[in-house]
């Protein structure tokens, strides 16, 4: 059951951690991509998102986080090339998607578009992975269910089949977010196209298929996905609800200046060599706010430095200094820009596994 997720949910936001644990071939020389104080957004009245990834956008319900993935590089370039490679047990995980291949006839190379939408309602999210490119049909799913183990159960929705999972799995955290897994669901749409997620949120998204009703993702926040970087691998825009803001305002006054962000947007990349790049922009009501908000998130890194910074003569310690150098914050008007880059060496010392202890006799 674990497995499915993982499989599911690789197109969507965990596709940043996968590429994250990413290793390439120890011969090759790491390339870093020079990092900017300036994010990889830009403003234009030019849309930037593909007629694929639009069509899915519009389907979705009422989204805080947005995020569109490139599943097309993601599983015809980075994936293959993951396949010999040991670190983050990637190389298993190449090998998992060829056996699922072949036992049930879905071919993710097949896919040309992803999107993720998430409610977050407290802090609880909920929503939807909606795909383009592969044309499900019942057996397919069912193959798909009892290879990973996993227990459904069939209903119909709208003249749609909606196969629930009965088995329970651990919610994904990050700090004090969660996703309700509590009622997860997978359902072809149709026209190569199918939709995984919260039941709730698949109801909604079989009724803007059909005509039954509209997507409920605003212009506003298409307006804001559309400024981020075109050819990035991940792209996402996230209105922070005020839940998060007053979580943020408990965490102490080095974090008040947090709560102040109307919205995040960015972007995150890959390099031929695997090493990573992140462009985000927190855009604030005023620039007095966003002078603020650079003084505290530089107060934090500062912090982070402190503890991390100089030679401890651990390499993974090391290393987690290294990427924290690599963290340029800057400002201008009332938004925020921060950049990171991760080079490839640095990942390979972060995903380094120890040395085994010595027994003892």
């Amino acid at each position: 059951m674990q497995k499915l997720i993982q499989v599911a949910l690789m197109v969507c936001v965990l596709t940043g951690l996968t590429v994250a644990q990413s290793s390439s071939n120890s011969n090759s020389k790491p390339i870093a991509k020079k990092p900017t104080a300036q994010p990889a957004v830009t403003k234009t009245a030019v849309s930037t998102i593909s007629p694929v990834s639009s069509e899915l956008l519009n389907l979705l319900p009422a989204s805080d986080l947005l995020a569109v993935v490139d599943a097309n590089r993601l599983f015809n370039e980075l994936l293959p090339s993951l396949a010999g490679m040991q670190a983050g047990g990637l190389d298993k995980l190449a090998k998992e998607l060829t056996e699922f291949t072949q036992k049930t006839g879905i071919d993710p190379t097949k896919i040309n578009g992803a999107v993720l939408g998430l409610n977050l309602n407290g802090l609880q999210a909920t929503g939807a992975i909606i795909v383009s490119g592969v044309d499900l049909n019942g057996q397919q799913i069912e193959s798909a269910m009892k290879e990973f183990k996993a227990e459904f159960k069939a209903s119909d929705y709208k003249g749609k089949t909606i196969y629930s999972l009965i088995s329970k799995v651990k919610a994904p955290e990050a700090g004090p977010l969660s996703v309700n897994t509590d009622q997860m669901a997978l359902a072809a749409l149709g026209g190569q196209k199918f939709v995984f997620g919260d039941l709730s949120a698949i109801k909604s998204v079989i009724d803007a298929s059909t005509g039954a009703a509209k997507g409920g993702v605003t212009p506003e926040m298409m307006s804001v996905l559309n400024e981020t970087k075109a050819s990035a691998l991940l792209r996402f825009a996230l209105s922070i609800p005020e839940p998060l803001k007053a979580e943020a305002a408990d965490q102490g006054d080095l974090f008040k200046s947090v709560s102040t962000i109307k919205v995040i947007l960015g972007a995150l990349d890959v390099a031929s060599d695997l090493s990573l790049s992140l462009d985000a922009l927190m855009r604030t009501p005023s620039q007095k706010e966003a002078t603020e908000l650079e003084d505290g998130l530089k107060g934090l890194v500062g912090l982070v430095k402190g503890i991390f910074g100089g030679s401890s003569g651990d390499p993974k310690t090391d290393a987690i200094g290294q990427l924290v150098d690599q963290i340029k914050i800057s400002s201008k008007l009332n938004d925020v820009s921060l950049s990171i880059a991760l080079p490839r060496a640095t990942l390979d010392q972060l995903l380094k596994k120890p040395a085994p202890a010595e027994k003892k006799p």
